[in-house]
């Protein structure tokens, strides 16, 4: 009995100590947490925390699947010397210093390396600074270095990886596809797609070495890869290439200040190509998005909404008739308008009027429609908001402002008694030229304004794609006799008008000159001009509309000068290039013949190319004996040149056919899913990746 009694009390003894121990201990956690929590938190802020790791970011391509913008991944390396054995360390200190002298910095001798290395372990450096800047390539090399070979734990290798943002095509469409800038705000598509192309962000645990550097607990590579969606545009390189080389011949043969061509599909809105060049000391580069955020005083593209506002409201019609004075002075209350020159012209039909261009003919319709009464001036303002040009667009990117349109009660101390026959002719209000654009191509579409947009889908990592889709701003500009009336004026600028001198031998042109006097306040200042054409093409069939417009050029100013030519030349490019010429003829231009004769860039089975071209007729010259070329429209020949295929590595087969693409990937060890038809034009895994039968997916488009 009294041996039960002394074991019950040492188990009483036992549990009423731990009973102790997890008071106190509940106790100390209460107080740590909760007494004493925001103390120690911050204490322990000091040294560790956690850091946003983002995704990496998604690519921009273009409506062929080309690479508009992409990040290229590069390296910082440091070492930890506290990791290394003696062993390991001593018999690879040499051999280290050796190669990172040889290679990727050879600014320093062996002999200083040696020296930095055993520097540093004896400091106990465990954030020791290699290099940074460092390619994959690079990396990979640098990897097997002894000691760096036996990785992060047993060598001290830490690698930190970022990207840095690249735009294979340059200053084509620059400012629309924009910038991802640290610590800036980041514009065009890039800044207005961001939160798809930047991914999901994880979170990484760092730490506070001694010397104050933050390194990650883990290895940020031991966190399952994420990336950012993929963005694809409206946007087509060969159309984009085109529309800046002929904007950039222009601007620099005026000296323009800069320049704007926008280039749409007219029946959908899609943008497919738009350039912003300034002239930069004699070069042109795309500095601003002035096509979106440059709103001016249009001058007479904008008679087109004149001319449909007098016939949406039974003003006139083609025929009717206004008197131009010869292009002499007419006095509007206290000021004067007149023509660009005086032409002699007296009575003349609306049609004429417009065609030639006429400032005086404009504003004397205008002012006995809608200026004779309060009324009027309202109606006015009426016709112009159903036609949509008083709001914005909606493209997807920043920086677009609403248009300024008159209003005779909003801005009733602007307002003046002249200010009806001074919009009538293209003045008192601002638009962009993305905004004039967008109201042409509804001309254009048959009375139907569609929104213009960039972006045709989304597309996720996981399979989740968000696709856009063409959408209406308005669905009857005016009633479809009076927009077939307009178009009948658009045509007859081009066939007898202002713009004769861009009459085209193999498609059809319509649209509207502008010459716009920008300083008109200021008599004593030399005069300065806009030079403007906006019209769509061909014109019996519309597929496109564009706008171009030239700031300020010098010597030849006019719009029919400058501008429409450079009009002319895209559109007849594009439609050579599209191998759908209205009047195809046998004297075709150079240029038009060389796109519809010569095909372009391919890659595949040399074998192939050359029997059908031998078999066409289309003359090539064989610079290589490899079976897999690459071929590239050179003048008025093919060029077969080699196509590089190193075992071991994942080929560029982008270009290819399904058949050649699957057939060399599979040869060099890589199981291939197929996405789409045609040609091959996105890899799953970059080229030059090292193969270790990994899953490769190509996109054809």
């Amino acid at each position: 009995m009294d041996k039960k009694t002394e074991l019950l009390a040492r188990a009483y003894f036992v549990v009423m100590i731990f009973g102790i121990l997890s008071l106190v201990i509940a106790y100390r956690v209460f107080t740590v947490s909760i007494v004493e929590g925001d103390k120690w938190r911050k204490m322990g802020a000091k040294n560790v925390k956690w850091k946003e790791l983002n995704a990496d970011r998604g690519s921009i391509f273009a409506d062929d699947g080309s690479l508009l913008a992409t990040s290229l991944q590069f390296f910082e390396i440091r070492m930890d010397m506290t990791v290394q054995k003696e062993s390991v360390f001593e018999s690879g200190v040499d051999s280290l210093a050796f190669y990172l002298s040889s290679t990727i910095r050879s600014d320093r001798s062996k002999y200083e390396w040696k020296q930095i290395l055993r520097k540093a372990r004896s400091a106990k450096n465990r954030y020791l600074y290699i290099d940074k800047n460092l390619t994959v390539d690079e990396y990979r090399l640098l990897k097997t270095f002894p000691i760096l070979r036996e990785g992060k734990y047993k060598g001290g290798l830490i690698e930190v990886k970022y990207g840095k943002r690249a735009k294979p095509y340059r200053d084509l469409a620059s400012r629309t596809i924009g910038e991802d800038r640290e610590n800036a705000q980041k514009i065009g598509l890039e800044g207005a797609f961001d939160k798809f192309l930047s991914g999901p962000a994880d979170k990484v645990l760092q730490k506070r070495l001694s010397n104050n550097v933050w390194v990650p607990v883990y290895d940020p590579s031991e966190i399952g890869a994420r990336r950012g969606d993929d963005v694809i545009t409206n946007l087509n390189v060969h159309l984009q290439d085109v529309v800046h080389e002929e904007l950039s011949k222009s601007l620099l043969k005026y000296s323009a200040t800069k320049g704007v061509a926008i280039l749409m599909e007219t029946a959908t809105g899609k943008i497919k190509a738009i350039s912003n060049l300034a002239n930069i000391d004699g070069v042109p580069r795309e500095e601003l998005n002035y096509a979106i955020g440059d709103n001016t005083e249009p001058g007479s593209t904008m008679k087109l909404a004149t001319v449909l506002a007098l016939l949406e409201d039974g003003y006139a019609d083609l025929d009717t008739k206004v008197n131009l004075n010869g292009g002499k002075p007419v006095k509007f209350k206290d000021r004067t308008i007149r023509d660009s020159e005086q032409h002699g012209r007296g009575v003349v039909t609306l049609k004429e009027a417009f065609a030639i261009s006429s400032n005086i003919g404009m504003a004397v319709l205008a002012d006995e429609a809608y200026n004779k009464s309060a009324e009027g001036r309202l109606q006015w303002r009426r016709t112009l908001t159903k036609f949509g040009i008083d709001k914005k667009t909606g493209v997807e990117i920043e920086g677009e402002k609403e248009p300024y349109i008159k209003d005779p009660i909003k801005d009733d101390k602007k307002w003046y008694g002249t200010t009806v026959p001074w919009m009538a002719h293209g003045y008192e209000f601002l638009m962009s030229p993305l905004q004039i654009l967008t109201f042409y191509n509804g001309v254009a579409n048959g009375g139907r304004t569609m929104r213009p947009y960039l972006v045709s889908e989304i597309k996720g990592e996981n399979g989740k794609n968000k696709k856009f889709e063409p959408r209406i701003l308005v669905d009857q500009l005016a009633r479809p006799e009076n927009i077939l009336k307009a178009k009948e004026m658009l045509e007859e600028v081009v066939l007898t008008g202002t713009a004769t001198n861009i009459k085209s031998d193999y498609i059809k042109i319509a649209g509207k000159t502008g010459t716009t006097r920008v300083n008109y306040s200021n008599k004593e200042e030399y005069a300065k001009y806009n030079a403007s054409f906006c019209g769509y093409f061909p014109a019996d069939n519309p597929q496109y509309s564009m706008i171009i417009v030239l700031y300020e050029p010098k010597g030849v100013f006019y719009g029919s000068a400058v501008a429409a030519p450079i009009f002319k030349n895209i559109a007849e490019r594009t439609m050579a290039w599209q191998h759908e010429l209205c009047q195809p003829a046998k004297s075709m231009l150079d240029t038009a013949h060389m796109e519809r004769t010569i095909p372009g860039a391919n890659a595949g089975f040399a074998d192939d190319f050359k029997g059908l071209y031998d078999y066409i007729g289309i003359p090539y010259k064989n610079k290589t004996e490899n079976k897999w070329v690459y071929v590239d429209p050179f003048e008025t020949k093919m060029l077969i040149e080699n196509k590089k295929i190193v075992k071991g590595k994942v080929p560029d087969v982008r270009g290819m056919g399904a058949r050649d693409a699957v057939y060399v990937l599979e040869n060099l060890g890589l199981g291939v899913a197929v996405q789409g038809k045609g040609k091959v034009t996105r890899m799953s895994l970059s080229p030059g990746t090292a193969i270790r039968g990994q899953r490769i997916e190509i996109y054809l488009n």
